[in-house]
């Protein structure tokens, strides 16, 4: 496993039970605290933001929007309409949301996928941007200004009342 994938593992409430679950299912129950937090943004909001439809299609411009930081896609999360998180640095968790997303409560346990999981299987999360290191997180600036992008241009679609 590599050092991003030891790195996350620290995160686990038993490293052993989730490199297992890892293995078996291709995620595990982490638990965000100082190490990163997560930002959950709805997709329909991340696709609004790049104009692409699917996790697959925004790969590339998502990566390079983020800085090249980890983010995975869930398919299950809004209602099934799926959702993309964004990990960042832990001291996010204390400032002040970001309207439109869940910011994952810290301590909570989030599924995570893991590190070599970059493509759709199953219906569980996958990396559409995998972690690059340990402690290579998202810009929350760079996060923050994909969310504004993309509720700006679901605003504009929306009817207007005349």
């Amino acid at each position: 496993m590599l050092a991003s994938g030891h790195w996350l593992l620290s995160a686990a409430p038993v490293s052993a039970q989730a490199k297992a679950e890892w293995e078996e299912s291709g995620a595990a129950w982490l638990r965000p605290s100082f190490l990163f937090a997560a930002v959950i943004v709805p997709a329909g909001v991340v696709h609004a933001a790049v104009g692409l439809d699917g996790p697959e299609a925004c790969r590339a411009p998502l990566a390079e929007a983020l800085e090249y930081g980890p983010l995975f896609y869930s398919p299950d999360d809004f209602s099934n309409e799926g959702s993309y998180t964004a990990l960042v640095p832990g001291r996010v968790a204390r400032l002040r949301p970001i309207p439109g997303v869940v910011m994952h409560p810290q301590r909570a346990l989030l599924l995570v996928p893991a590190p070599g999981v970059t493509a759709p299987d199953d219906s569980g999360p996958w990396w559409v941007s995998p972690l690059d290191g340990p402690g290579l997180l998202c810009p929350p600036e760079r996060v923050a200004a994909l969310v504004a992008m993309g509720r700006g241009f679901l605003a504009a679609e929306e009817p207007q009342d005349a």
